[in-house]
Order: C-alpha cells, then structure tokens, then sequence
C-alpha cells in the first residue's frame, strides 16, 4: 500500500509501533491466563479476566488517546 499526501502536502502520520511497556504489558496478561488456566480456574473465568483486561486497555488508550486533544477549563480560584 503506498502513502498518499494529504491535499495540504503533507505526510500520513506512521502507523503507531508497540512500545517496550505495551509489549511488556501484553505479555504479562497472556502469561498470567494461561498459568490461571493450567492451574485448573474455569476457562470461562480466565476468559472473563482477559475481556476485562481488553476493556480497561482499551479505555486507557481512547482516554490518552482523545483525551489530549479537549481543552481542560480549570476553575480559576
């Protein structure tokens, strides 16, 4: 697939890559359900604790994601 220029000229923004924590993050979860699953917890438990954990990450993501781009108006005191 080749990059296209937007009208104004400028670059595509690159693809996000995963950073050394999210790697880190991803795999802990992994490691975690399948020792919770080889040490004999319900395969529909461990598969609730995974889709919990989907959730949350993807809440942090469209939180840090979107969430720069609303002004914050602070009370001024």
């Amino acid at each position: 697939m080749s990059r296209r220029r937007h009208a104004a000229g400028g670059r595509t923004p690159a693809p996000h890559r995963l950073t050394g924590t999210e790697t880190a993050v991803i795999i802990v979860i992994v490691l975690t359900s399948t020792v919770l699953a080889w040490g004999g917890m319900d395969s529909g438990t461990v598969l609730q604790l995974l889709a919990g954990a989907g959730l949350i990450a993807v809440g942090a993501v469209v939180t840090l994601r979107f969430g720069r781009r609303i002004p914050l108006s602070l009370p001024t005191v």
